[in-house]
Formats: C-alpha cells, structure tokens, sequence
C-alpha cells in the first residue's frame, strides 16, 4: 500500500507482530512473522509511539503538528502520509480492525 492507497477515514494501527524498543531514541522493531528488523529515528518514532492507539493519518498530522514545528515542512502532511503508506506496506501497520 503506498500513500495515494490511504483510505482517509480509516484509522491505522501497529501491526501485533511487529515488536519493538527504545534504544537510546532510537525505535528498533521487528517483524517477528518475516524474521525483518527495522529501525525508526526522530519524528519516525513519534510516529510509531501515536500508532499505538487506532488513528486516522489527519488525527496523526494535527497530533504531530503540534509536537514539531511543521510550519518550516513545505509538505508536512506528505512526509506522514507517505511514511505511514510505507509502513503499511511493510506490514508494520495495519488498518484497525
């Protein structure tokens, strides 16, 4: 699933096998199906702490923008609409049941 394949009412949430930490501010997770490891940095992190609960990708764009400074991003919802469509399609997130 890429961004453009996004349903926008649709709430999205960590996939149950995917398994992660914190080390060091650094999000490091694994795909314990597919055996995958795969770490998150930065806002990338913030990102995966807000998919814990369902949420849809504009209730994470208004949650992020008010934790970063969004206004100096010329595409701020593109960069998190494209980063959760890359999730997805890693399996790493999925839509809410």
């Amino acid at each position: 699933m890429t961004a453009a394949n996004l349903v926008p009412d649709m709430r999205y949430v960590r996939a149950s096998d995917v398994v992660a930490t914190d080390m060091n501010g650094e999000t490091v997770m694994m795909d314990v199906q597919k055996g995958s490891y795969f770490a998150l940095t930065g806002s990338g992190s913030q990102i995966w702490e807000q998919l814990a609960e369902p949420k849809r990708v504009d209730e994470l764009i208004a949650a992020l923008d008010a934790e970063f400074d969004a206004t100096s991003v010329e595409d701020f919802e593109g960069l998190i609409t494209g980063f959760v469509g890359d999730l997805v399609a890693k399996g790493l997130v999925k839509p809410a049941d």
